[in-house]
């Protein structure tokens, strides 16, 4: 049944990532959707889009901040990020010099579709431990933690916390995931699923009119470590099943009914689990965590479909660098 389980969400990512996408005619970086002004991107770092955020909040679960633009000449460069608890308190600050944590790459097909952009990178900000569901924050950022055009353009300051606010939400998820750190030595007594534990002939990947799309993660562990999350039962979700390809991370129970801290340990570091919610026998969300350390990675986390639209996005998205300029005030 994991097996299925496993299946179904990698056919549902493979089916999601299919096509290659285009500029449309008169857009380009310059001018991403036809209802925002073309900027000269010889002079400005352009258009930018944050997730997640208030209006473009996370689902489910996120342990990333992710910063999008619709140009492909991009590179770190050094400043630090540091995100902040709505009350002030520091979550934690991450240096652009520290590849562990900061990536930049190219966006993929299927994030590119959903935004309807014809190219674009994404600089991606990996978190110690996942946010809180419910939870608000901001990010302040250095200015030039990244640049374009060869190093001449530097990316703004961030300096408002009005600016960039990630939230989490929904009435079910996961919140507060991490790894220990250092690794450590596996517990003899997390090996070995026992035979009777419950949940082991769940019937999640059977249910019939699946409409739920899975929210991909990548994640970078180390042999032994230990998961421990919060899984949030409520809402639609009654039930929770947890699933491990090839028995990769082991838990101690594979299905919850109820909010609690659930904790395993990383037993081969291609890594590829997940968990399945369901209302009855309908899947009502899908959460996979996908190998971050394997060269061919699963499709990239979810892109900010709700934006997709060129009439819409404009209206909320052009103010985005107008924001950061804010914060340098």
């Amino acid at each position: 049944m994991k097996k299925l389980i496993a299946i179904l969400l990698v056919c549902m990512l493979l089916a999601s990532a299919a096509s290659a996408a285009e500029w449309t005619e008169g857009l380009g970086p310059h001018k991403p959707y036809s209802g925002v002004p073309e900027l000269d991107l010889t002079q400005t770092i352009g258009y930018i889009m944050m997730y997640p955020r208030t209006k473009m909040p996370a689902k489910y679960f996120c342990d990333a901040l992710q910063i999008y633009l619709p140009r492909e000449d991009l590179a770190l460069n050094e400043g630090t990020l540091t995100l902040y608890t709505e009350d002030n308190e520091v979550v934690g600050t991450y240096d652009f010099a520290d590849g562990d944590h900061v990536k930049l790459r190219l966006l993929d097909d299927w994030e590119l579709d959903n935004l309807m952009w014809g190219g674009g990178m994404c600089v991606m900000v990996q978190l110690d431990r996942s946010l809180e569901m419910g939870k608000k924050y901001y990010v302040f950022m250095d200015e030039g933690c990244f640049t374009a055009a060869n190093g001449t353009i530097p990316s703004l300051f961030i300096g408002n916390p009005d600016a960039w606010t990630p939230v989490v939400e929904g009435d079910f998820g996961v919140s507060g995931l991490y790894y220990s750190d250092p690794p450590v030595e596996p517990d003899p007594s997390q090996m070995e699923i026992p035979s009777d534990a419950e949940g082991a002939e769940a019937d999640a990947a059977e249910a019939p009119g699946q409409e739920a799309e899975p929210i991909t993660y990548k994640l970078h562990p180390e042999l032994g470590d230990i998961i421990t999350f919060d899984l949030v039962m409520g809402g639609d979700a009654t039930t929770a099943v947890i699933f491990s390809e090839n028995d990769s991370v082991r838990f101690d129970m594979q299905q919850y009914e109820t909010s609690q801290t659930v904790t395993g340990v990383v037993t081969d570091t291609d890594l590829n689990w997940g968990i399945v919610f369901l209302n009855g026998a309908d899947v009502v969300g899908l959460v996979q965590l996908a190998n971050g350390n394997a060269e061919e990675e699963a499709p990239a986390e979810e892109a900010p479909a709700e934006e997709a639209s060129a009439e819409e996005a404009p209206a909320e998205e052009a103010p985005a660098e107008a924001q950061e300029a804010e914060g340098a005030n």
